[in-house]
Formats: structure tokens, sequence, C-alpha cells
């Protein structure tokens, strides 16, 4: 289990895995189909959409409000403080 107060972003990828490992397949599975997540200068009414080009774990970090350079630096301290060999 992770330290919430040492690893809050940590912490929060690790509370939603299951549900953004299951979003994440669904997006990879919208791919493997010919699908792709698009967008609309002119909202849902739109007539001509163009693709998102944000990477799946992008997509997820913005869904569940997770700062992935934060989880970056909070895996270099875990990184750094297991013990060495």
């Amino acid at each position: 289990m992770i330290d919430s107060k040492e690893f809050p972003e940590l912490a929060k990828m690790q509370a939603v895995q299951s549900e953004s490992q299951a979003i994440g397949e669904f997006i990879e599975w919208l791919g493997a189909n010919g699908m792709q997540i698009c967008t609309t200068a002119s909202g849902l009414r739109g007539t001509i959409f163009y693709p998102v080009l944000q990477s799946t774990d992008d997509l997820l970090a913005r869904h569940f409000n997770i700062d992935l350079q934060a989880v970056e630096r909070e895996r270099r301290t875990v990184l750094a403080e297991l013990p060495k060999h």
C-alpha cells in the first residue's frame, strides 16, 4: 500500500487502477477496430471531427485528475529509497 501523504499521486493511481485499466483496454479496442476518440470545434453537433492526439495515459490521467509529472517525481523518490544490493 502506498502512503497517500508521502506519495499522493501514486496513491491516486493505485486507487483507480482497475477502473483505469478497463478504460485503457476499451480505448485500445477502439483503435484495433478502426475507431478513435475525436473532438470538434462546434460541440457535439459539429460536422467536422478531429482526432484527439493525446495518448491513452494522458487521457486517463486527465480523467482521474492525476498529475503525471508528479507521478514521475514520486516514482523516482520511491526508487531512490529502495535499498541497494
